[in-house]
């Protein structure tokens, strides 16, 4: 078995009981390597690659393997095994982090301090920055997926007034089920919401999801955050309204095409934090996706087809 994603916790146990491993996270050479793996947990694959090597089961490290060609795999005979839900508790934390960032201007605090700018314009750091309490605050979700969910578990334990989420694909009495109060169309959501955080994966029915319509509902002086993808909002409409200050500010943790030119409007607003694409970015997300793709192959070694398969027609 060879792995190019780190790989921690005990699933790595499991994984050499069932094979000769070897962790080499990196994808330099793919091709060379993969014509003795049997197994591979890895991050990209292609359908030229996946047509010469001898693999029986890939791994991703991703909740969706969009960076898998599946019907290349299927073809192949080869089981593809996903890891859903594998970093929502740490996107859920990033979430909430980003939320309090904004809320209480941390970033625009620790800034004054660090420039000895104890009094602006004869006012002090007290009367500057007072910020919002999460127990009178309205927060609405934008899908309502493993990741939304968390958050709104955290949210609901830190004692948030409210919290709404738009999301067609979950049925509202799930939702009503879990403490959430479903909300059918996105604007309403937008209007009400003190804090908007972004949870929906990006699909071409979601990107741009969050429109000009969507914008101009938005609740003046409301919060967003965004730890999904950076195109599930259109960036003109949301730029205006970090601009015109409907948007009392806004964290991202994600950009188009992943990175962020340091002359992109965002990169000089005073009131945006910005995050690079961190929000799995922990121990705990390793072990979980370790565990999830060796449990996968253990499973369908010992006969089983467990729901982390992807293809289970090839089984």
């Amino acid at each position: 078995m060879l792995s190019l994603a780190p790989l921690a916790g005990p699933g790595v146990d499991l994984l050499r009981a069932l094979g000769d491993l070897k962790i080499d996270a990196w994808n330099d050479h793919v091709p060379i390597r993969l014509h003795s793996a049997e197994h591979l947990v890895e991050r990209l694959q292609s359908a030229e690659v996946l047509e010469k090597s001898e693999l029986k089961y890939l791994g991703v490290c991703r909740g969706d393997p969009n960076n898998v060609d599946v019907p290349a795999a299927t073809k192949q005979g080869v089981v593809v095994i996903r890891t859903p839900g594998r970093n929502a508790n740490a996107v859920a934390e990033l979430t909430i982090g980003l939320m309090f960032t904004l809320l209480r201007w941390i970033v625009e605090a620790d800034d004054d301090i660090r420039a000895g700018r104890w009094v602006i314009d004869g006012r002090i750091a007290q009367q500057r920055y007072q910020g919002r309490e999460m127990t009178s605050l309205e927060v609405g979700l934008v899908g309502a997926g493993a990741v939304g969910r968390a958050v709104a578990e955290r949210l609901r334990a830190l004692g948030a007034a409210n919290v709404m989420a738009y999301d067609p694909v979950v049925d509202p009495e799930a939702l009503i089920a879990s403490g959430i109060e479903p909300v059918p169309v996105l604007a309403d959501l937008m209007a009400r919401a003190d804090i908007i955080s972004v949870h929906a994966p990006l699909t071409s029915a979601t990107r741009g999801l969050l429109g000009e319509k969507e914008f101009a509902r938005v609740k003046p002086g409301s919060f967003f955050v965004n730890t999904a993808r950076f195109g599930i909002a259109a960036e003109e409409p949301l730029l205006a309204a970090l601009r015109d200050g409907r948007l009392a500010a806004a964290a991202f943790d994600h950009f188009e095409n992943e990175f962020l030119s340091p002359e992109h409007p965002l990169a000089s607003m005073g009131n945006v934090v910005l995050t690079p694409h961190i929000g799995g970015s922990t121990i705990e997300t390793i072990e979980n996706h370790t565990l999830t793709i060796a449990q996968g192959i253990h499973d369908v070694l010992e006969g089983k087809i467990p729901g982390s398969v992807v293809n289970p027609e090839v089984l």
